[in-house]
């Protein structure tokens, strides 16, 4: 039987844009949570999790370009840059064509460690979806996709 959550505070709001709001804040915070506590072994926290999974599919790409894939601040990057470079994950190399830019590249300790993170997200992932069908994910990405397109909108006012 699957136990459906109520948000205490939820139960006295009736528009549903602020509920489902509250709603997604909180499933995305206990999501990085959840990973954080079970990653920790790994040295790692979601955020380093991520970097570590898009340089991997992106080798070689500048820190502000990778910011921007990753849609944080080149500041909050390069702090996440920092931990993982002294972990030993990851180095960042000076670009051949402008020495002023570093490239950030995998060290053999994160490519050896790359499928273990995606299986391990993958897994999180499957227990946060179970019992939410693929037709009720794309509509959810849809809906996202039109948030996504109103906040776009209002940045260009």
């Amino acid at each position: 039987m699957t136990e459906t959550y109520k948000d205490p505070v939820a139960a006295h709001d009736t528009d549903p844009r602020l509920t489902a709001s509250r709603a997604m804040v909180r499933l995305v915070r206990r999501m990085r949570s959840v990973f954080d506590d079970q990653a920790h072994d790994m040295g790692l926290t979601y955020a380093r999790a991520q970097t570590i999974l898009e340089v991997s599919r992106r080798e070689g790409l500048n820190q502000t370009a990778l910011a921007e894939c990753l849609d944080i601040e080149t500041p909050t990057l390069n702090r996440t840059l920092d931990g993982l470079e002294k972990l030993g994950f990851l180095e960042r190399r000076p670009d051949p064509d402008d020495k002023r830019v570093r490239q950030i590249y995998l060290t053999a300790h994160a490519r050896a460690n790359a499928d273990q993170i995606e299986r391990f997200l993958q897994d999180l992932r499957a227990q946060v979806y179970k019992g939410v069908s693929v037709q009720e994910m794309a509509q959810l990405q849809r809906t996202l996709d039109k948030m996504a397109a109103n906040m776009a909108e209002m940045r260009l006012l």
